[in-house]
């Protein structure tokens, strides 16, 4: 099961990802991600891996799409907390280049 908090602190939105992200959770987040990029009150979009157990090729997507609309509006998006399994599955995708990792 795939639950997700997102939390703010001023200009950053934290994203508190839990459980298992797969196809069938990332429209509803994509949609959410979408308009807290697209808020002028989000300078700052953080994921939390710390409680994320599993991300297939979809979640992935959904961090892919993020990146590039971060981009287009001159916004950060971070990593944070990755497990050694998804920091491999970020590895292999070679995600760990893309995105801000810490």
């Amino acid at each position: 099961m795939f639950q997700y908090e997102i939390k703010r602190e001023n200009s950053k939105a934290i994203i508190d990802l839990n459980g298992s992200l797969s196809l069938r959770d990332t429209p509803k987040l994509k949609l959410e991600i979408k308009e807290l990029i697209d808020s002028d009150s989000v300078t700052e979009l953080v994921f939390d891996f710390q409680h994320l157990t599993y991300l297939d090729s979809s979640g992935i997507g959904i961090l892919l799409h993020t990146y590039s609309w971060t981009k287009e509006k001159n916004k950060i998006v971070k990593m944070v907390h990755l497990s050694s399994e998804i920091r491999t599955i970020f590895s292999v995708a070679n995600l760990l280049e893309i995105f801000q990792v810490e």
